[in-house]
């Protein structure tokens, strides 16, 4: 906050906004795309726009649609491995966006240090920003296994002609909404009497790993016999704890005047650890040419999250009257403590700035979401590959607004596949990916894979007016089959 004496001033505006700018682009957007499903971050499915439904086996095809266990897909495609163990994987995928700057509004504004900010440029960096906010969301995947892998697994065969799988579950994500009055301040200075609500913020942060236990069967209804060569079912039961912090509610700011500040803020926030179950359900099949794979799951259909280990919930705030900055830097004068006009609430004789509200538990589920994917390979080494998905609540990374992708894979040489994908929708909005892979290489009982890269914008086509980009890495794969 600047407090300021004269009409209106903006002291050290480059300095502040390129500490922001430096923060928002090379931090938030650093990485960048949603996830629409916890641990769907595979390398390859990146590379593909996360058109990926369709094309998922193994340990991964829990992430995406159980039912993918038991299915064999394209004709001339091998029976589903009878045993598939990740022994060792290194790498894993960073996920961040906001929705306002993208590394070109950096490199034009903030890389000159004799480059002065006007206030036409300054009008439409704000104008960049929706009246909601800036927002920035963060997520971390790791993909680690030497032996006991984290987000991998292990696939095998059950009694029945069931495929069953036991894979583990583990990220971290945090997203944030900066009030738009904050960065006006930052550009133009305060001006008198006039409110500031620099306190609506807004976010959330978590951690959450688990264990999923999935299992699938080949069935085959009579009224598809005619229309379908396989048909699969499959399940997952989802076993989930973790921590959760959020923003439940904020508002207020400040009012600058000559004879001093006005300042009431205060934030209602709430978070502890927890345990969860979900259930996935999902069915597939492929066309009787063998060319087509249509793969339909339900995510998280009957998620639920219970936070009570150690909850609680707080209030923070302050309040204050004819505030001057003398006041904060004047040792004779009253102490900041005793300027703000917050209440001794717990009668200890001190000033409180924040309180505990309660223990109980509240409830933040993971969002329900319907997924379908459609894969067809039109020749033997090209697979055209498309997705529709749609959650059905906000939160943990997960947008509520609808998403399209398309992508292809072509197979230069069986061991060197080339990826393209492109989406719309979604929390990211429109975004273009690329990614290539050196593998896999089946020796024996021993998969190795190489290298798998996959790089993919953000709220944009191209990586400059992007507001971001995700670099996603596997740098060596080995699997015993």
């Amino acid at each position: 906050m600047m407090i300021t004496y004269t009409k209106k001033s903006a002291p050290s505006t480059v300095s502040w906004l390129r500490l922001l700018m430096v923060a928002v682009v090379a931090v938030t957007t650093l990485t960048d795309i949603r996830v629409e499903g916890l641990n769907d971050t595979a390398t390859r499915a990146i590379g593909l726009g996360q058109a990926y439904t369709a094309l998922a086996r193994g340990p991964e095809a829990v992430f995406w649609n159980p039912a993918n266990l038991a299915l064999r897909g394209f004709e001339g495609e091998k029976e589903p491995k009878k045993f598939t163990w990740e022994m060792l994987s290194l790498g894993g995928t960073l996920v961040a966006e906001n929705n306002s700057f993208s590394v070109q509004t950096y490199n034009d504004n903030f890389t000159d240090p004799n480059h002065e900010i006007r206030g036409a440029v300054k009008s439409d960096l704000l104008g960049d920003i929706p009246s909601d906010g800036l927002k920035f969301n963060v997520d971390f995947h790791p993909v680690v296994a030497a032996l006991v892998p984290i987000n991998g697994g292990i696939s095998f065969p059950l009694p029945g002609d069931i495929r069953a799988a036991v894979t583990t579950t583990a990220a971290w994500g945090i997203e944030g909404e900066m009030p738009k009055d904050m960065i006006e301040l930052m550009l133009f200075g305060n001006e008198f009497d006039r409110q500031y609500d620099i306190a609506k913020w807004n976010g959330s942060q978590w951690a959450v790993g688990g264990f999923n236990f999935a299992g699938a069967k080949a069935w085959m209804p009579s009224v598809l016999k005619d229309h379908l060569r396989e048909f699969t079912v499959g399940s997952t039961l989802k076993i989930l704890g973790g921590i959760y912090t959020e923003i439940v509610r904020s508002d207020g700011g400040f009012i600058s005047r000559p004879q001093g500040t006005n300042l009431d803020a205060y934030a209602v926030t709430q978070g502890g650890g927890g345990v969860g179950f979900g259930l996935d359900l999902g069915v597939a099949g492929t066309t009787r040419d063998g060319k087509t794979v249509v793969s339909i799951g339900m995510l998280n259909l009957l998620d639920t999250f219970n936070w009570s280990i150690k909850s609680r919930q707080d209030s923070v705030f302050a309040k204050a009257s004819n505030l001057r900055v003398t006041k904060f830097l004047d040792p004779e004068l009253p102490k900041i403590e005793e300027v703000l006009e917050n209440d001794d609430i717990d009668g200890d004789g001190e000033v409180d700035f924040n309180t505990k509200l309660s223990d109980d538990s509240f409830s933040r589920s993971l969002p329900a979401m319907l997924r379908v994917g459609v894969a067809h390979q039109p020749i033997e080494r090209l697979t055209v590959v498309g997705n529709f998905d749609q959650a059905f609540s906000d939160g943990f990374g997960v947008s509520s607004t609808p998403r399209i992708s398309t992508g292809a894979e072509y197979r230069l040489v069986p061991w060197f596949p080339t990826r393209i994908g492109l989406s719309l929708g979604g929390r990211g909005g429109s975004s273009l990916g690329v990614g290539l892979a050196l593998g896999p290489w089946d020796v024996s009982h021993v998969q190795f894979q190489l290298l798998d890269l996959a790089f993919i914008t953000r709220g944009g086509l191209l990586p400059g007016v992007s507001k971001g980009f995700v670099l996603s890495a596997t740098a060596v794969r080995v699997n015993f089959i």
